[in-house]
């Protein structure tokens, strides 16, 4: 986990940190790394972790505040798909969201479930230093470090990682660090003491293994260098003085020097990367602005005729979030006109035109850029958000369509469910309602919307057959209803287990 700051100290041993250690510790750090070996199958196998993730992911999401915007979740997302197909790993899908927090910090938990911290997307100058962190922690599950610790200690159950969720909503929310420091050590104390020695092979080895991640991505992987050099900056700034823990973990020129140059062996021959990183970040930072019109002002006052079209698109987002949507218009509409292509751009004209009601035109926006991108899944989400009053069946049948491609698209699924339920499609809102449900790991009210749609495909009149579509919902939902129960029962054997 990378946390340079003393708020979210207590998280850092326990979700396999970023902690950089102290130097001295090998002269070849990566020279006696181990292998990854099936030993740890016969304690904990991939599907336990993967159970323990989605209890880990819910408590995070009854108790933390994510971005739920979905261009720059789409952005993240991507980019991890792309770093997973380069890690080879294939027992779960990595699953990444990001906590609305100013901290410069990020974790994986079990299951390959990754969090970022909106503060560390910020202060990330490029890609390659954001995915640098994304494959650092990957590498942490890819080589189940986290399985090792469990079995290692003995200690640490859901129970436990779900106190990690709250220690950092806590921390937020009160805006006091002692407040999520001392939720996190209620349950995690003697277990993250005794980690501390646990965690400084599987943190060399989390670089190399990230490091190997990037450049097989054809990113480069000196952008995690670059960014481990950030936090020993701050901590020669005297940043760590007041924290036990920190300081005994802190970043080191010996750990920089031994990734710098690991970097540079295997930096590829061509590097990609993409646009959507400066439009990303802009986008997070107009949402997170406290002042949107100060900061749109300061802007335009620094701003000159030759303006980068990011920091246009960056001032013309502050201005809408400020209820000033025409003088954003005049900003976006230049913008979309000189660049057709740009998803970001053309999907905050068709927001801007929407907040103005001018949904015709925000309909031709979205349509033009599916020329560009073809089935993309945010344009679904936004031209069924645009339909889903005048013409909810539109919406129904489009979300269903984009679905096809994208079935396990949060977003969709929400908006999929509403549109049922204004298109009058009771079966199909229970049924995408409680696959919504299953998406957020809130197995039982899954389970109770699987039961109500299923019920629904019997005939009301006792003395009519069910219809051909009834039966191949009922078939369906059955299915449904019984990948849920086994989901809620192995969450039940795990308590007993625990004797919890």
């Amino acid at each position: 986990m990378y946390s340079p700051t003393r708020k979210h100290a207590a998280l850092l041993p326990l979700a396999l940190s970023l902690a950089l250690l102290s130097p001295g510790a090998w002269s070849d750090p990566y020279a006696k790394l181990p292998d990854m070996g099936e030993a740890i199958d016969r304690d904990i196998t991939t599907q336990e972790e993967l159970v323990m993730g989605q209890g880990f992911y819910k408590a995070l999401r009854q108790q933390a505040v994510l971005i739920e915007n979905p261009l720059i979740n789409h952005y993240i997302q991507s980019l991890g798909q792309r770093l997973a197909s380069a890690s080879g790993w294939n027992a779960y899908p990595f699953h990444f969201s990001i906590i609305k927090d100013n901290e410069i910090n990020a974790f994986a938990a079990p299951g390959g479930y990754i969090s970022l911290f909106s503060g560390l997307i910020l202060r990330t100058e490029n890609e390659n230093e954001l995915t640098g962190v994304m494959a650092h922690e990957m590498a942490h599950v890819t080589q189940r470090h986290i399985a090792r610790m469990i079995v290692g200690r003995g200690s640490i159950d859901l129970t436990t990682l779900a106190a990690v969720a709250a220690a950092m909503v806590i921390g937020a929310a009160s805006g006091s660090s002692d407040a999520g420091v001392a939720a996190a050590h209620l349950g995690m104390a003697s277990a993250m003491q005794q980690q501390i020695n646990f965690t400084r092979e599987n943190e060399y080895e989390a670089d190399r293994i990230g490091i190997q991640i990037l450049a097989d991505a054809h990113f480069d992987p000196s952008g995690m260098v670059s960014f481990f050099d950030k936090l020993g900056r701050q901590e020669g700034d005297g940043f760590y003085a007041h924290n036990e823990l920190l300081r005994t973990h802190p970043v080191t020129t010996n750990r920089i020097a031994e990734a710098s140059n690991r970097a540079e062996q295997l930096r590829p021959a061509k590097v990609f990367n993409s646009p959507d990183y400066a439009y990303a970040k802009a986008t997070l930072a107009a949402e997170l602005a406290a002042q949107p019109q100060t900061s749109a002002s300061t802007l335009a006052k620094k701003q000159t005729e030759s303006a980068s079209p990011v920091a246009r698109y960056y001032q013309a987002l502050l201005l809408a979030r400020a209820g000033k949507e025409k003088q954003a218009l005049e900003i976006l509409t230049p913008l979309n006109a000189k660049h057709p292509d740009n998803l970001w751009i053309g999907v905050a004209l068709a927001d801007t035109q929407r907040q103005l009601k001018q949904d015709q035109a925000a309909s031709q926006t979205l349509k033009n850029l599916l020329t560009y991108s073809p089935d993309h899944p945010v344009i679904a989400l936004k031209q069924a958000q645009l339909w889903m009053e005048s013409d909810p069946e539109r919406a129904y049948q489009s979300l269903r369509a984009s679905l096809r491609n994208h079935p396990h698209n949060d977003a969709l699924l929400g908006a999929l469910a509403e549109a049922a339920a204004r298109a009058q499609h009771p079966i199909e809102h229970h049924e995408a309602l409680g696959m919504y449900f299953m998406a957020q790991q809130r197995l039982h009210e899954a389970h109770s919307e699987f039961e109500t749609a299923r019920t629904l495909t019997y005939p009301s009149n006792p003395n009519l057959a069910a219809s051909g579509s009834e039966l191949i919902a009922r078939q369906r939902l059955d299915a449904q209803i019984k990948l849920v129960e086994a989901q809620i029962l192995a969450a039940r054997e795990r308590k007993k287990e625990k004797g919890m």
